[in-house]
């Protein structure tokens, strides 16, 4: 009766497509970090309208996910606290600020992450030992708007994520036994 049960075991090993994946994706018009920078560099501040920061992709109603800052949230977004100098002040800034209920900032951050566990079947199966190795990029926007122009804009981001998580449990299936026989409070 053990025979069948090594076979099974073994052929399971080799099995890393039996393995589980997930992908995190925030809806967005860009492929990668490359392209989301790129239609971000189009932007140029006191030139560029809301309508080509639409069509760029930047669109609040329409892109998923972006968030509508007011003028007080783009300016703790943007200075260090306490505040600086006035003269260090980036000007889109200190326009925002004189602008009050007339200035609005959207930040967005587009991303795609891919999560996929890898390495042995049996083991990952059996709760031993589960790899995971975790990529994609993550595009950062903030883009400052008065009077439909664009005064002032922001970037950061990750273009290129590659992380790694190994975990062991030298119990396995009986690792997290403890906890759940902890009673209710």
């Amino acid at each position: 009766m053990r025979t069948p049960v090594f076979l099974a075991t073994g052929l399971l090993a080799g099995c890393v497509s039996l393995l589980p994946t997930s992908r995190q994706d925030v809806n967005n018009p860009w492929n990668d970090f490359d392209e989301a920078k790129k239609s971000f560099d189009q932007i140029v501040p006191y030139t560029t309208d809301m309508d080509t920061v639409r069509q760029l992709g930047f669109d609040p109603y329409k892109t998923p996910n972006m968030q509508i800052l007011n003028h007080s949230q783009v300016v703790r977004a943007v200075l260090p606290s306490p505040l600086q100098e006035r003269a260090t002040i980036p000007s889109g800034i200190l326009d925002c600020m004189k602008a009050q209920e007339g200035c609005v900032g959207y930040f967005m951050e587009p991303s795609r992450i891919d999560r996929n566990r890898v390495g042995n079947f049996a083991l990952d199966f059996l709760n031993f030992k589960r790899d995971t190795l975790t990529t994609g990029w993550k595009f950062g926007a903030l883009i400052v708007i008065i009077d439909n122009r664009v005064v002032y804009k922001q970037w950061s981001g990750r273009p290129r994520i590659e992380e790694t998580e190994l975990r062991r449990n030298p119990l396995g299936p009986l690792q997290g036994i403890g906890e759940s026989l902890k009673p209710l409070p």
